[in-house]
């Protein structure tokens, strides 16, 4: 296996090498200049009201309290807001990015 070269500049990460069956000759990748935001769900709840501060509209994976990845419908309440609903009430995490 070859190596694999990683370099950071001003938020932006360049790789270039050769892993496993993945061959990357070259690439840049921007990060989220927003951030992320990780929401707890304690209480079981078919509404999911989350207030994130990202001053964005970010991509949104729910999972519940045994990690398995749940689908909802994500509305946008505006750029620190949303709402997600389901179909049954339950507790887990949404990972925002």
């Amino acid at each position: 296996m070859s190596p694999v070269t990683v370099t950071a500049v001003n938020r932006n990460v360049s790789v270039t090498g050769k892993t496993g069956s993945l061959a990357i000759t070259s690439g840049v990748f921007v990060a989220n200049p927003h951030g992320t935001y990780t929401h707890t769900q304690t209480s079981a709840s078919a509404t999911w009201t989350i207030t994130h501060n990202l001053n964005c509209f970010p991509s949104v994976t729910i999972v519940d309290s045994a990690g398995t990845v749940v689908i909802g419908d994500v509305s946008y309440t505006n750029a620190n807001t949303l709402v997600v609903t389901f179909v049954a009430a339950f507790g887990g995490k949404a990972y925002l990015n």
